[in-house]
């Protein structure tokens, strides 16, 4: 279990890893964010990202912490079909950055038909889903197997 604070008192990142993996903490002071790397044969990085509307960082900052086989999970706040400039800004930076959108086949937010939580990848394929079950979020986490 893993946990980076956040910016505002509803924010922060959680991280769940199945025990036994073996893993580091690198350290990173951007709020909202948490990056780890995942050793053994087929290492590589994990960051997960909350970025809520009012986040004082740029996209651009996560890009030192980018490694050659990498997964972003997060609530961008962005929807990519339906944000317009914000989703260009955000797709700009991925595509700068040589990483593929992952997008669960369903909505993510209980309070409308947005699609905020999602995935980039760099080095690998992934398919990702999304939960259904009852949780206290107003978002519906997403899930994949690496």
């Amino acid at each position: 279990l893993l946990y980076q604070k956040g910016e505002n008192r509803n924010g922060g990142v959680l991280m769940l890893m199945k025990e036994g993996i073996s893993i580091s903490r690198v350290p990173c002071k951007l709020p909202n964010v948490c990056v780890v790397d995942v050793k053994g044969e087929d290492a590589f990085r994990l960051i997960g990202v909350y970025a809520p509307d009012s986040k004082t960082w740029l996209w651009d900052d996560l890009s030192h912490f980018l490694s050659k086989k990498c997964i972003i999970y997060g609530d961008f706040n962005v929807d990519i079909m339906q944000d317009g400039k914000k989703a260009e800004i955000l797709l700009q930076w991925a595509d700068d950055q040589f990483l593929a959108q992952a997008l669960p086949n369903s909505s993510t937010s209980l309070r409308s038909d947005r699609v905020i939580d999602y995935a980039f990848v760099r080095g690998f394929n992934i398919d990702i889903q999304v939960y259904n079950g009852n949780t206290t979020s107003d978002h519906r986490p997403i899930l994949s197997v690496i």
